[in-house]
């Protein structure tokens, strides 16, 4: 029955027509192994991996940390059978069993270190959560660097030698990868997760990152390793510590790690838990005060805005008609205290000019660049962009762009990303994207916010600047050619 009220809820958020299609991939991935086929034509081959068993990378010794608890001795076996499937041989992995109860379990920890000395097994006497357990097996473990497994998901063959690449190649201190999911009898993979690389903003709404995390062992012992009392949620609370801790992260965009799909799991049975985990870390760890609550099965951050500061909106448009129109509109619809106007009359073909010079010469705290066809639908719309621009390498602030049926016409630039445009907003699309906060490659001028002295000029790259998009802002905006400019 809970399965009906989801799907019930999920298509009263979604969209009937979009609910259906979703079904039908997911059953497309569950019974006939769309994603399957791809990821068995993904993996390396017999010879690659031959390779790879040659060609060790200088990374030194990784060590695999498993809490294990009343885990099913097929998902240990399995887990033990990944692990010394890898082409990289410099690991260990360490089993911290938090004093199981089931014979199956302690009989299986016994079973899969036998003949192989890299996997070590240690029994506690108490269960201290997955917190916990994996805080005991990162005190046991001897590697330069650690990875973080759950006791019943699966590493791929090149999964450590992969991770040994990089960090030979570049020293970081915390790498992930990309991910799929398995289902519970290991039989298909679905759901693949390419992620992009990092991005602070998209890691305070969502926990991106998850699986596979491998961290230098000394970075991970300094922070304290995981803290207790954010389960479920509790590697997204130590990638959000760590981040502050460090910028030397990398992303490995290989599907090395299968997270079993297994309906008794945490995330599953107590999503909500999750969620309230998930916000409390935001809460303790953001440098900016935030207060953060579930909404949708989402995390929403609701971070303070600075107080008193100017806020200078450009409304740009071939006549000044249409800009005093849009002026008078915006003050009904999206009313801000020390707000200035600047009405700017230009062609497409100056328009990059015209909104530079009036960058350079306003004195605003922040900058608003609003085409005059486009209308501001939500009432907190200066708020919701200013939570993002005022942030430090914020170079612009995008809401999302809708048409009059209501459908996404823009969210941002992505490459590679075409999912968005005709997506009707509400809908999501993949993971749940579009109704989530993210950064993105670039915003259009056709509406963003930045903080003046982040500023780009239209036309510049500047390294180390980052755009966001939130979905809590929207704007109509359909015939607009300026859309298709970016930053």
């Amino acid at each position: 029955m809970n399965k009906w009220i989801r799907l019930k809820e999920y298509a009263q958020v979604h969209g009937t027509g979009y609910t259906l299609r979703r079904l039908g991939e997911k059953a497309g991935q569950q019974f006939f192994g769309t994603w399957d086929r791809q990821w068995k034509k993904e993996r390396p081959d017999g010879a690659e991996l031959e390779r790879q068993r040659k060609n060790q990378p200088a990374a030194g010794l990784i060590s695999v940390t498993v809490p294990i608890y009343n885990t099913k001795a097929v998902f240990l076996r399995e887990l033990a059978d990944s692990l010394k499937a890898q082409t990289y041989r410099n690991w260990e992995a360490i089993l911290y069993d938090g004093a199981s109860t089931r014979p199956e379990t302690r009989e299986a920890l016994g079973a899969v270190s036998e003949g192989e000395p890299r996997i070590r097994v240690f029994r506690g006497a108490e269960n201290r959560g997955i917190a916990g357990n994996t805080n005991a097996a990162i005190e046991l473990a001897r590697g330069a660097y650690i990875a973080l497994c759950d006791h019943d998901d699966l590493l791929t063959p090149d999964a450590l030698w992969r991770m040994g690449e990089a960090i030979e190649r570049e020293h970081p201190d915390f790498l992930y990868s990309d991910e799929d999911m398995v289902t519970e009898n290991g039989k298909r993979h679905m759901d693949p997760h390419r992620k992009p690389d990092f991005q602070p903003e998209t890691l305070a709404a969502d926990n991106y990152m998850s699986h596979l995390g491998v961290i230098r062992a000394e970075l991970l012992r300094k922070i304290g390793g995981l803290r207790e009392g954010y389960d479920g949620s509790q590697d997204h609370e130590l990638y959000l510590r760590l981040c502050r801790e460090t910028d030397r992260i990398v992303h490995v965009p290989y599907i090395l790690y299968s997270w079993r799909k297994v309906n008794s799991s945490l995330s599953r049975q107590h999503l909500d838990q999750c969620l309230w985990a998930g916000c409390r870390a935001n809460e303790d760890l953001s440098a900016i005060p935030v207060t953060a609550v579930p909404v949708d099965r989402k995390i929403r951050l609701w971070y303070d805005v600075p107080r008193g500061v100017s806020t200078e909106t450009v409304l740009f448009s071939s006549t000044e008609e249409a800009c005093r129109e849009a002026l008078e509109e915006l003050k009904i619809q999206a009313p801000w205290p020390n707000m200035r106007a600047t009405l700017a009359v230009t062609d497409l073909a100056s328009l990059t000019d015209t909104l530079n010079q009036a960058a350079e010469e306003s004195r605003a705290d922040y900058l608003v660049f609003l085409d005059a066809a486009a209308m501001v639908q939500t009432r907190h719309f200066f708020r919701e962009l200013m939570m993002y621009a005022q942030m430090d390498g914020v170079a612009g602030v995008t809401p999302v762009l809708v048409d009059r049926k209501n459908r996404i016409t823009f969210g941002g630039w992505v490459k590679d990303r075409n999912d968005q445009a005709g997506l009707r907003n509400g809908a999501g699309g993949p993971r749940d994207r579009m109704n989530k906060v993210h950064n993105v490659e670039g915003v259009s001028p056709a509406c963003m916010m930045v903080r003046r002295d982040q500023f780009v000029p239209f036309g510049e790259k500047k390294p180390g600047r980052r755009y966001v998009y939130t979905p809590h802002a929207v704007v109509f905006c359909e015939d607009s050619e300026v859309i298709l400019l970016r930053t």
